[in-house]
């Protein structure tokens, strides 16, 4: 290790890779093809660990500034002080100061780190859940305040690990980002989730009730909506198209029977579009990067799928590149069809059935008519055949129909023997 006492002459002749100053213990410069840098080496006292502080670039410094940086540094040092460490953490308090509350980071950073699809379902999920936050710096969500919130929730274990999911890789972003130090969420776990609970699934005299409800609905939107271009009509003023004159008054009824028919998420039915439907081949493909699981899948189109499909699109003129069903009245994606929904439910008399539940039907279906495990899962688009298997304990039927299979392999058995007649 090279040794002088570093001066104006000797760094700007410098040859070595490497010069320590005889002065200042730690300081010394090194030199590379970008040019020569100073740099400052101690101990941390309280740990022993070896560190390298970067104090500048030769010619953006003079010696005598770099040294002065090294020997305030020498001095922090034998403080017991870690001057990397600080700096560090005075630079995540500049960075929290300008983007440290929960909502300008889902805002700003974390939207644009994240895919469109995530960030669509994530944003508006912590920004629901954990409203208390959004203008608070993100280093007041603590663990303890957390599990008090999983107590408080009255959703289902599932539900609340989704949300709870969602707030965790918003803020492993941001320790990443470095607007946090560590991880608030660490050691908080999951709620403890029933794998063999009863799937909910319409009944056929629910699925009546369903069917009726959504034609109650579209008969009330089109008379509203003839009462209301009358009105406009004595006024004078440019009338709203006539929804008798539509196989649709809007998008929940084709948007349900769809779901229905192919089993696919709420957020999937969001993120169609139509160049994902070929209505040639009457085949329904989920995009990878719409789906839960990240990987296509392509779904047989029933004759009421593909007929509500190609009349829906048909209806609103819809190009390839749109959404099937854009919310209409932004022209986007949807977020949630929440109030609609409960309204729907109501009107059928349909208790506890959510909108995911139209999903649990169809695979429960398949499962109840006998299709192979390994089809219901491709269909599904479940990466866990285990997730699958839930939809083989929906139906009592289905395990009267297994355990009687023994019984008459019984039978077969005993009149096998019955036929063994002995030769002598």
């Amino acid at each position: 290790m090279a040794k002088k006492k570093l001066t104006e002459t000797v760094v700007k002749n410098l040859k070595d890779d490497e010069l320590w100053d005889t002065d200042v213990r730690g300081f010394h410069v090194r030199l590379r093809a970008s040019g020569k840098f100073f740099y400052y080496s101690y101990r941390v006292k309280s740990t022993g660990q070896k560190r390298k502080a970067s104090i500048g670039r030769y010619g953006d410094l003079t010696v005598v500034q770099a040294r002065e940086v090294a020997q305030s540094m020498a001095g922090e040092v034998a403080l017991g002080k870690d001057p990397i460490a600080e700096k560090e953490a005075a630079r995540i308090e500049v960075a929290r100061s300008k983007n440290a509350t929960l909502e300008i980071f889902l805002d700003g950073e974390y939207k644009e780190v994240t895919s469109k699809k995530t960030a669509n379902d994530v944003i508006p999920t912590v920004k629901n859940h954990f409203s208390e936050y959004l203008e608070k710096d993100m280093s007041e969500i603590t663990a303890w305040k957390i599990e008090k919130w999983k107590k408080a929730y009255k959703g289902e274990a599932a539900g609340c690990n989704r949300i709870l999911e969602s707030l965790r890789g918003v803020l492993t972003k941001a320790v990443k980002a470095g607007l946090l130090t560590k991880h608030p969420l660490e050691g908080v776990k999951g709620n403890k989730v029933d794998k063999k609970k009863k799937v909910r699934y319409l009944s056929a005299e629910e699925e009546i009730r369903l069917r009726k409800a959504l034609g109650d609905r579209e008969q009330e939107l089109r008379a509203k909506r003839t009462r209301y271009n009358k009105w406009l009509l004595q006024r004078r003023k440019p009338l709203k198209p006539d929804l008798t004159k539509l196989k649709f008054a809007d998008y929940l009824k084709p948007m349900t029977l769809v779901t229905l028919h192919t089993g696919i998420r709420r957020g999937e039915v969001f993120n169609l579009k139509v160049r994902d439907v070929d209505f040639s081949a009457r085949v329904l493909t989920v995009a990878g990067g719409g789906a839960k699981s990240g990987e296509s899948r392509h779904i047989p189109l029933n004759k009421e799928a593909y007929s509500v499909l190609k009349q829906w699109v048909e209806q609103n003129k819809l190009e390839r590149g749109d959404l099937v069903f854009a919310n209409p009245n932004t022209g986007k994606r949807f977020d949630n069809i929440k109030n609609a929904w409960k309204s729907l439910m109501e009107s059928a008399d349909l208790e506890n059935f959510r909108f995911h539940d139209l999903r649990h039907t169809f695979g429960t279906r398949l499962a109840q008519r006998g299709v192979d495990l390994e089809t219901l899962r491709d269909l599904m688009g479940h990466s866990d055949i285990k997730t699958t298997q839930i939809y083989l304990h929906t139906s009592n039927q289905l395990k009267v129909d297994a355990v009687a299979k023994l019984e008459q392999m019984a039978f077969q058995d005993e009149d096998s023997s019955a036929k063994v007649v002995k030769l002598s």
